[in-house]
């Protein structure tokens, strides 16, 4: 695979850019390989390139995942989304960039 080296990019974009990958889970490396091909592929390409998985085995994957981890109900259901929700406004309140 080709390398490729940006030089003279402006500290503010780099800082920006680092707390995109950090807020999506990626690395800088992999925000800015997401980003380039988003750029230059159409839309059917880039849905190529991601897994297929029929709706049906997803649910059932996810009940399944949930039902072991015993959200078993609806109502601990909604917990899990307010606590999962709150974590993430708390880790973006708390991003410090290096």
């Amino acid at each position: 695979m080709t390398k490729v080296v940006i030089a003279d990019l402006d500290p503010i974009v780099i800082k920006k850019l680092e707390k995109q990958a950090f807020l999506r889970g990626r690395s800088l490396q992999a925000e800015l390989k997401y980003i380039l091909e988003l750029a230059v592929l159409s839309p059917s390409q880039v849905a190529a390139n991601l897994p297929i998985l029929p709706l049906e085995d997803l649910q059932q994957s996810v009940q399944k995942s949930l039902r072991d981890s015993g959200y078993n109900s609806k109502d601990k259901i909604i917990e899990l989304v307010r606590e999962v929700k709150r974590e993430i406004v708390e880790e973006r309140e708390n991003f410090k960039m290096p």
